[in-house]
């Protein structure tokens, strides 16, 4: 079985295809179900696009990527089937699904919930040339469809019946778990994001400030060079693929705050809850989103409500190395049950294959 895979970002540069459709390959290829990437981005759409500004050179490289787009149609008789994450192209309606649709079968993925409409802090009023409702019709349209979460699941229900649930999954070659690695001298607690989510660890300012008065525990943050905080002793680095695993392991307790005023976050799953546990870090995070399923409170982390309860469960984990280390064992327990790819493989497998039965 042959696949061609329309992806929005070069390979290897988005969180979200290196937990899934890039890590999915391990697995699908020995079952001889063959990849062949075609990411919508150029090179120099990727430098730019998360950037204020370059409107012009935006729209040109958009444009670019569409054209190239519309020239694989020509070739779709070299498939089987068309993958498609998220959306075949990062602007425009449903026109490319459409006309793929008419030929080859579709596996759709869909791990960010694009059909709730948001406005772009970098690309502003650009974002609406999506058409956010553009993603039930592709729903509609495929043969299966992949959700990394309950909440995207449960919409996409409404609009097909051939619905595979796989998580956003961690490369546990990578994320090893290592015991040791809660015996620090000095604990440590941290976070590590995007730009785009760096603004998240405002929500906890409060609490690290306490924190860090107290002198409980180090504060590592990853993400930017300056976090905006005030009167919070901590260090800040950006983030680095080449040492995000050995930049994390520094840490025996991962933040995980998700702002209620960003209308995605329900519906999302959030893959660094999922990494920290891999790695045995224990999380506190939100009651929102995947964490309300993904973290069991009090047995592989905790969830916090306020800033009260932010610090009080920081403090807990800082101070008691027993109870930190069992979380810890646990979180890493949970995770490499269920959110790697060893755990998913026979349902990343069957996805693909019910294409032929869809």
């Amino acid at each position: 079985m042959r696949v061609l895979c329309l992806i929005p970002n070069q390979l290897r540069h988005s969180p979200g295809q290196r937990g899934s459709i890039e890590l999915w390959e391990q697995v699908l290829k020995p079952e001889g179900i063959t990849l062949d990437f075609a990411p919508f981005e150029t090179e120099h759409l990727r430098t730019i696009l998360y950037s204020s500004g370059n409107n012009l050179a935006k729209a040109f490289e958009m444009v670019r990527g569409y054209v190239k787009r519309i020239g694989l149609l020509r070739r779709l008789d070299e498939y089987d089937a068309v993958f498609v994450y998220r959306e075949a192209a990062l602007l425009g309606p449903a026109i490319l699904e459409r006309l793929i649709a008419r030929r080859k079968p579709i596996i759709y993925q869909l791990d960010d919930p694009l059909f709730v409409p948001y406005k772009s802090p970098s690309n502003g009023y650009l974002s609406y040339l999506k058409f956010f409702g553009k993603i039930k019709e592709i729903i509609r349209i495929s043969s299966v469809v992949i959700v990394n979460s309950t909440a995207i699941r449960q919409y996409a229900e409404q609009f097909n019946t051939n619905i595979w649930q796989i998580p956003s999954l961690v490369d546990s070659d990578l994320y090893a778990y290592d015991p040791t690695d809660q015996d620090a001298d000095t604990v440590c607690v941290g976070w590590s994001g995007s730009p785009t989510t760096i603004k998240n660890i405002k929500m906890v300012e409060e609490p690290l400030r306490r924190i860090s008065a107290g002198g409980l525990c180090k504060i590592s943050l990853i993400g930017a060079d300056d976090f905006n905080l005030t009167d919070v002793i901590h260090t800040a680095k950006k983030w680095n693929s080449n040492t995000e695993v050995d930049d994390l392991r520094a840490m025996q307790i991962g933040l995980v705050p998700l702002p209620a005023d960003n209308p995605w976050n329900p519906f999302k799953f959030i893959m660094k809850t999922a990494q920290y546990m891999t790695l045995g870090i224990v999380p506190v995070g939100t009651p929102s989103a995947s964490n309300s399923e993904v973290i069991r409170h009090g047995e592989n982390g905790f969830l916090a409500a306020n800033d009260n309860e932010w610090f009080d469960h920081i403090s807990q984990l800082a101070s008691d190395g027993k109870m930190r280390r069992e979380m810890s064992h646990q979180a890493a327990q949970d995770a490499i049950a269920n959110y790697t790819l060893a755990a998913n493989r026979e349902k990343i497998v069957n996805a693909f294959r019910s294409v032929v039965g869809a």
